[in-house]
């Protein structure tokens, strides 16, 4: 059942978003909107049948002590 109401709310954003980037053709704002959407709907699917989703702070922490190390 969340699997289902996750597919309609990420169509229905879809369906309000998509036409007026459309009409006013900004191609790649439309490819990075996609991107993000599918990228986002992944996570939520996953989370959505029980699978455990790391937590990225983890990642994000690694990767700034590194960039951080880097200037000293």
């Amino acid at each position: 059942m969340s699997v289902v109401l996750l597919v309609l709310a990420f169509a229905a954003i879809i369906a309000y978003e998509v036409p007026g980037i459309i009409r006013r053709r900004e191609w790649g704002e439309l490819v990075l909107f996609l991107v993000l959407m599918l990228f986002g709907f992944a996570v939520s699917f996953v989370q959505a049948i029980g699978v455990r989703v790391p937590n990225p702070v983890r990642g994000i922490e690694l990767l700034t002590g590194k960039v951080a190390g880097l200037f000293q």
